[in-house]
C-alpha cells in the first residue's frame, strides 16, 4: 500500500473505487499532501479536523479554543465532527454558533501561499472591507453590518494597517513591556509623593488596595459600556473599532493587545482628576497609585491570557473564561482579571455559572 517514500500506492486502491469517487479521493489526497509538504517546509505542524466532509487545519486555533485544546485534539485526524459541532451525537456537546462556523472557514485547506482575505459578502449591496488597505477609514461604512463583521475574528498573527499616515500608525502598536516601563515609574513616584505629603507608612498599603479595587470596577465598566458600546453609524463604528473592535477582529495581533500609552493617557488623566476630587492630597496620590498598579496588572494579564500557557488551574480557567468572551458570547464575561463584577451585575456567561470554581479533571 505504501512505496519507499511512504506515499500511498494508488494501484491497489483504485481497483476497488469507481472513477468519480477515485477522482475525489485523489484530489483530496493531493491537496492534503501539498499542504503538509508546505507546512513541513515552513516548520508548521498541521492539525487536521474534518467537518461535513471538508478538511481544516486548525493548528493556529488550538490554544484559542474556549474549551481548551484537548477538546479539539481528541477529534483530530479522525471521524467527521460535523454533527458534533451541531450539538448532536455526544452528551454535553453544544451547537456552535453561526459566527464559529464562519470563522472555521479560515482554516479550510488551500494553497497557504495565498494571502488571507475575507470572502466577499453574498449581497453586492453590502460594503466589503478590503483587508489590504487601512481599515479605520473603512469600517464605518459597514453600518448595521459592523457588529457581525467585527465579531467574526480573523485568527492570524498579521497586524493590519489602521491608517495611511505612518505618523498615526506609529501610535497604534505597543509592545507588552511598555506598560510596566511607562506606568511603573508613575506608581513609584505617586507612593513616594504620598509619603512626602504626610501619609503614614502604615496607611500606604490600605490606600493602595482601595485604589486597586477602584480599578477593578473601572475595568469592568470600561469594558462593558465603552469597549462594547452599540455601533451602527459611521462614527460610532469607527470609534468602537479604534477602542476595542480591532481586538475582537484580530485577537492574535500581539502588538495591539495592550493599550498604547498615547491612547491611554487621556483616560489616565481623567481618572486622576476623579480620584483627586474625592481624596485629599497625599491620599489621592496613594490611591491613584493603586489604580495604576491595577491597570498594569490588567494589561499584562490580558496579554498573558492570549499568548501564555496557564501553568495553574486558576490561570487556565481565566484563559478559558476570556476566550469564551471572544469566541462564544461577546455580551457577557467582561471581567479580565476578576469575575466578581460579572457575578454582581449578572453578566456571568451561562456556561460558567455552575462551573466557575470546578477543578480540571
Amino acid at each position: 500500500m505504501e512505496n519507499s517514500q511512504g506515499a500511498l500506492d494508488n494501484s491497489s486502491v483504485r481497483e476497488s473505487v469507481d472513477g468519480a469517487n477515485w477522482e475525489n479521493i485523489q484530489m483530496q489526497q493531493d491537496k492534503e499532501l501539498a499542504t503538509k509538504q508546505l507546512q513541513d517546509a515552513n516548520g508548521v505542524k498541521s492539525s487536521l479536523l474534518t467537518v461535513n466532509g471538508k478538511v481544516y487545519d486548525v493548528a493556529p486555533f488550538l490554544d484559542l479554543h474556549p474549551g481548551g485544546p484537548d477538546l479539539i485534539a481528541e477529534h483530530l485526524n479522525g471521524k467527521d465532527v460535523g454533527r458534533l459541532m451541531k450539538g448532536l451525537d455526544e452528551p454535553g456537546a453544544h451547537a456552535h454558533s453561526k459566527a464559529a462556523m464562519k470563522m472555521l472557514q479560515q482554516f479550510l485547506l488551500k494553497d497557504l501561499t495565498e494571502k488571507r482575505v475575507e470572502e466577499p459578502q453574498k449581497s453586492e449591496k453590502k460594503f466589503q472591507v478590503d483587508l489590504t488597505k487601512p481599515l479605520v477609514p473603512q469600517v464605518g461604512y459597514l453600518g448595521k453590518d459592523y457588529d457581525e463583521w467585527v465579531h467574526t475574528p480573523i485568527i492570524s498573527k498579521e497586524s493590519p494597517r489602521f491608517f495611511e499616515s505612518d505618523f498615526l500608525e506609529s501610535f497604534t502598536r505597543s509592545e507588552w513591556w511598555t506598560i510596566p516601563l511607562v506606568w511603573g515609574p508613575l506608581v513609584l513616584w505617586l507612593e513616594i509623593r504620598a509619603l512626602k505629603l504626610g501619609v503614614p507608612l502604615e496607611k500606604l498599603l490600605p490606600a493602595m488596595l482601595l485604589g486597586y479595587g477602584m480599578w477593578s470596577i473601572l475595568e469592568y465598566f470600561l469594558h462593558r459600556f465603552l469597549f462594547h458600546m452599540k455601533a451602527n453609524t459611521y462614527w460610532t463604528a469607527t470609534a468602537h473599532y479604534l477602542l476595542h473592535g480591532f481586538h475582537h477582529k484580530h485577537p492574535m495581533d500581539s502588538r495591539r493587545i495592550v493599550f498604547p500609552p498615547a491612547f491611554a493617557t487621556p483616560i489616565v488623566f481623567l481618572t486622576w482628576l476623579f480620584v483627586k476630587a474625592i481624596f485629599p492630597d497625599g491620599f489621592s496620590h496613594c490611591v491613584f497609585g493603586g489604580v495604576m498598579l491595577g491597570y498594569i496588572v490588567y494589561d499584562l494579564t490580558h496579554y498573558f491570557l492570549h499568548f501564555g500557557n496557564g501553568f495553574t488551574h486558576q490561570l487556565r480557567h481565566m484563559k478559558r473564561y476570556h476566550l469564551n468572551h471572544h469566541f462564544k458570547v461577546q455580551t457577557e464575561g467582561f471581567g479580565v482579571t476578576s469575575e466578581v463584577w460579572d457575578w454582581v451585575f449578572r453578566t456571568l456567561p451561562a456556561n460558567y455559572r455552575s462551573e466557575l470554581f470546578r477543578k480540571d479533571k
